[in-house]
């Protein structure tokens, strides 16, 4: 049977937000208990005391490390920015991926931007809007969804960073906390790229390098 203790530090260990709040002691422990509760005694498979959640949370939240050092945790070599780009999205057809390939190779060839995600469903494609004519031309299908005047921002990432629990939360909570709306989000390996309106770019921007430097 799972101890009170370690089931709580499971609960938190898999919630970024809560471990957050934790470390940087902006949460009521007793809330935090209630907020938790049923899934502690899920895991326990027993009945368990608020305060017995409580005292653990306590002891945890010493054990955590504090927002400073966590802080520490450095970006690569550093966030770029493309603007003027436009967010298509089509359903995913066998018409929409010939379409594509034929774009794909235009756009090799004049080294433009594209991103391209495909889901089980959908196709979204991230272009430059100057290229907009030439996707009306290779795909030949209107997209269910046109979101205009996009920018990107390219954050590298280290080595370290692939490693390190909770960075893409840690990128995300900033821009988040200053109301910014996402239009996409793509990644690799070593590279998060967030898709936002361009009259939020420098709030993004600020609140990025704030939260990294």
């Amino acid at each position: 049977m799972i101890k009170v203790a370690d089931a709580v530090r499971d609960v938190v260990d898999n919630d970024p937000a809560l471990k957050t709040g934790l470390a940087q002691d902006l949460l009521n422990l007793t809330k935090v208990a209630r907020h938790i509760h049923s899934t502690v005694e899920a895991r326990t498979q027993k009945s368990v005391q608020l305060g017995a959640i409580t005292m653990a949370l306590s002891r945890l939240r010493s054990d955590l490390p504090s927002f400073e050092a966590a802080s520490k945790l450095r970006l690569a070599d550093r966030i770029t920015v493309q603007r003027g780009l436009v967010v298509l999205t089509f359903p995913n057809t066998d018409r929409v991926h010939t379409g594509l390939l034929k774009l794909q190779e235009k756009i090799r060839g004049a080294r433009r931007y594209l991103t391209i995600t495909e889901g089980i469903r959908e196709i979204t494609l991230i272009i430059e809007q100057a290229m907009l004519d030439s996707v009306a031309e290779s795909v030949g299908e209107r997209p269910a969804r046109v979101a205009r005047n996009i920018a990107s921002l390219s954050v590298s990432l280290t080595e370290a960073n692939l490693s390190e629990p909770g960075v893409l939360y840690r990128l995300l909570q900033p821009l988040a906390l200053q109301g910014v709306a996402l239009a996409e989000v793509a990644s690799t390996t070593k590279e998060f790229h967030v898709y936002l309106a361009e009259r939020d770019v420098m709030l993004a921007l600020d609140s990025l390098y704030g939260a990294f430097r």
